[in-house]
């Protein structure tokens, strides 16, 4: 006999996920359960510019929920940082690893440049790289300004150490 006292926990278990998604991972668990982008998604092939209607760089499967999903929304959301290659870098500059990179790695083509997507336990970073940047070189990253950045520096400060712990 299985004890059933505990299915009403069941659908909400299901959900305990999102209670550590970022803003948009968020919007994405949104955005894949409306009925018009669902029927964009089915036909995508015939309109392949429905994705920038939906603020999005290329349409997502809307199955996916938000931790296999990586939408690339147009444009980048705040969290979004940019690496270069360092024109004129110091000595003993850091270089740019790709396999020091912690995490599960995934790389997005959004047809204009390549994103790297790193996921490790309760973090997420996105990286945008620049098509000149190569494995080993020194690097600067970037990140768009705005009027009020303090929260949002101090948001990819924290990111940053994250990564700097992690790749140690």
């Amino acid at each position: 006999m299985t004890d059933r006292s505990a299915e009403h926990w069941y659908p909400t278990a299901a959900y305990l996920y999102v209670l550590h998604l970022d803003g948009p991972a968020l919007a994405w668990e949104y955005l894949r359960r409306n009925p018009g982008y669902r029927l964009d998604w089915l036909r995508r092939r015939r309109r392949p510019d429905a994705a920038q209607e939906w603020g999005l760089r290329l349409l997502e499967d809307p199955a996916l929920d938000a931790r296999d999903a990586h939408p690339a929304w147009f444009p980048d959301h705040d969290a979004v940082v940019q690496l270069y290659p360092d024109a004129d870098p110091p000595p003993k500059a850091h270089a740019f690893e790709f396999w020091r990179v912690p995490g599960r790695k995934q790389l997005i083509h959004d047809g204009k440049r390549l994103v790297l997507v790193s996921h490790w336990p309760g973090c997420c970073l996105r990286l945008a790289l620049a098509p000149s940047l190569e494995d080993g070189m020194a690097y600067l990253y970037a990140t768009r300004a705005c009027a009020t950045p303090c929260a949002r520096y101090r948001t990819l400060a924290a990111e940053l150490d994250a990564l700097a712990v992690a790749t140690v």
